[in-house]
C-alpha cells in the first residue's frame, strides 16, 4: 500500500461520512495560513518561525482543523471540492488534511485539532520525556523524526545516546542540537531498524513521507507515536479501519 492509496481510502471514508451524516457537500470551507509568530512560540528554533512550514488553518461549520505544510495557500471552496482535490499536489494536501481534521472534529470523532501556543511546545517536550521514561524506562533507543526543539531538548537530557534525531532541512541536518547530532531524514527507514520507539512528526502526512515510515515501523514491531495536530483525522481512520495501531502524542492541542 502507498501513501496515495491511504489518501484514497480516507477520501472515500470522508465521502461516506458526508452521506451518512447528511452533510451539505456545498457548504463552504475557508483556509488560511498562520505562522509561529501568530502562536507566540518561544524561539526561532521552531519550524513555524524559521520556515519553510506554515500552519494551515481550515474552518468548517464553525470548527477548526489545522495541518503543517510547506506549500500554504488561502482557500475558499465547497466541501465536495476539497474532497475531490488532487492529492498529488502538496498545496492541496495541506487543505485536504486540515479540512478533514475540522470535519472529524465537527462529528465528534476527534478532539484535538488546534495547535498549542506560547511555551506549551516546551512543556510538551517535558511531558513527552516523562511519558517515555515512565512507560519504557531509560534503556530504549528512541528515534525522533522531525526536529521539534522542545521535544529534543528534554529527550536528549534524559536519554542521551539513546536518542536519535532526524530532519529534512538542510540547515538542521548534520548539526548538533542539544548535544545530539541531527541525521538526514532521507534515511529514516535505516534508523527505524536500530530503534525501539519511533516518534514521527505529523507533518509527514502532508509531505508524503508518512507511509514509508509508518509501514516500516509496523513491520519491525516498533512502538510508534505521531506528534502534532496534523495527525488527528488520519490516525482515527487508521486505528479504526486498519491493522495499524498508532499512538498520538499532542497533549496541549486544543
Amino acid at each position: 500500500m502507498s501513501i496515495l492509496e491511504i489518501d484514497e481510502a480516507i477520501r472515500h471514508y470522508a465521502l461516506s461520512l458526508i452521506n451518512d451524516y447528511g452533510i451539505d457537500p456545498y457548504e463552504r470551507v475557508i483556509c488560511y495560513p498562520k505562522t509561529g509568530h501568530d502562536l507566540g512560540l518561544p524561539s526561532e528554533e521552531y519550524v513555524l518561525i524559521r520556515g519553510p512550514e506554515i500552519l494551515l488553518t481550515c474552518i468548517y461549520h464553525g470548527y477548526i482543523g489545522q495541518a503543517f505544510t510547506v506549500s500554504p495557500r488561502e482557500y475558499s471552496g465547497r466541501v465536495i471540492d476539497v474532497l475531490n482535490m488532487d492529492l498529488g499536489e502538496i498545496s492541496n494536501r495541506g487543505v485536504f488534511y486540515a479540512f478533514l481534521n475540522a470535519l472529524f472534529r465537527s462529528l465528534g470523532l476527534v478532539d484535538k485539532t488546534v495547535h498549542c501556543r506560547s511555551y506549551e511546545p516546551v512543556k510538551c517536550g517535558m511531558k513527552l520525556a516523562n511519558h517515555i521514561i515512565a512507560k519504557y524506562g531509560v534503556g530504549k533507543r528512541v528515534l525522533h523524526i522531525g526536529y521539534q526543539p522542545g521535544h529534543v531538548e528534554y529527550l536528549a537530557y534524559i536519554l542521551k545516546d539513546n536518542l536519535l534525531v532526524t530532519d529534512l532541512r538542510n540547515d538542521t541536518v548534520w548539526r548538533s542540537k542539544y548535544g545530539r547530532l541531527v541525521y538526514d531524514g532521507l534515511f529514516n527507514e535505516n534508523y527505524i531498524g536500530v530503534s525501539d520507539i519511533v516518534l514521527v512528526t505529523a507533518s509527514s502526512i502532508v509531505n508524503k513521507s508518512f507511509w514509508n515510515i509508518i509501514s516500516k515501523a509496523y513491520l519491525l514491531g516498533k512502538k510508534t507515536y505521531l506528534y502534532g495536530v496534523s495527525a488527528s483525522a488520519i490516525t482515527y481512520f487508521l486505528n479504526k479501519y486498519t491493522p495499524f495501531k498508532i499512538n498520538v502524542f499532542c497533549p496541549y492541542a486544543k
